[in-house]
């Protein structure tokens, strides 16, 4: 894990007082960074969050944004099964 990805989930951890399990990957673009949280969900899909900045202070500043504006602590996931009735 590299400082950046330690600062995220400090990020994290002060905005939802709780501790991301998850795996978590930031890798430099050309003209960025982007941010993929794996929720370690098999059915669900990852979090990815990137951003067109020039340092790694700028990302962090965005990313915690995001977290905010995002209010994940509100998300929730279920898994329906329809279940279509038999023909006579």
């Amino acid at each position: 894990m590299n400082h950046l990805e330690e600062q995220i989930l400090c990020l994290i951890r002060n905005r939802y007082k709780r501790n991301y399990t998850g795996g978590i990957k930031v890798t430099r673009l050309l003209s960025g960074y982007k941010l993929v949280l794996d929720l370690g969900i098999p059915d669900k899909r990852t979090i990815q969050i990137a951003a067109d900045v020039s340092s790694e202070d700028e990302f962090l500043k965005f990313v915690e944004q995001e977290l905010i504006s995002r209010q994940l602590e509100k998300v929730k996931f279920f898994r329906g099964v329809v279940n279509y009735p038999e023909d006579d």
